[in-house]
């Protein structure tokens, strides 16, 4: 008993069915490197069906695979056109930005942190001392003036000071 030896591919396919089918699928599909795909796909499973079934016509099982491959390609454009246009991706939960700041936002941010401090130690003391109790205690106008000993109105004038500077200093680092 002796095993049949698969048949020779060389008998069935050439360079001239593979340029063929390559300019019949860059037609169809209007896109080179789409039919170069699927023409390379063509020739596996060609290849896959000769190993056991050898055809009557080589040509024709060739154009038949090509063909269905690219109508499998055109059904899968057509329906990631018709998902991707109807998907909203503001309705989409799951889709959020990171929260953590990457390397750069650090690193600007402490680049920023050291610039106003740099500006709060330009200050007068009580100046400072008024941007501080505002910005980070969260005292009102009324509580600095009583602790300072200063008016409402003076307490203003120190944050609009503080603020204008460190604005200014802000600016001219970028």
């Amino acid at each position: 008993m002796t095993a049949s030896l698969p048949p020779n591919i060389t008998l069935y396919w050439n360079d001239s069915l593979a340029e063929e089918l390559l300019s019949f699928l860059t037609g169809r599909i209007k896109c080179s490197e789409t039919a170069a795909d699927l023409t390379q796909e063509t020739f596996l499973r060609f290849h896959q069906f000769i190993q056991t079934t050898p055809p009557d016509n080589a040509r024709a099982l060739a154009y038949r695979i090509a063909i269905n491959l690219a109508n499998d390609y055109q059904r899968k454009v057509k329906v990631r056109q018709t998902y991707n246009a109807n998907t909203d991706l503001t309705d989409i939960e799951d889709i959020h930005p990171s929260e953590i700041p990457g390397p750069e936002q650090i690193v600007m941010a402490q680049q920023q942190l050291q610039c106003l401090q740099d500006a709060l130690n330009e200050l007068s003391e009580e100046c400072r001392t008024v941007f501080l109790l505002h910005s980070v205690q969260g005292l009102t106008y009324f509580e600095i003036a009583a602790k300072l000993g200063i008016s409402r109105s003076m307490v203003g004038r120190h944050l609009v000071m503080a603020l204008a500077h460190s604005k200014q200093r802000l600016k001219a680092s970028e």
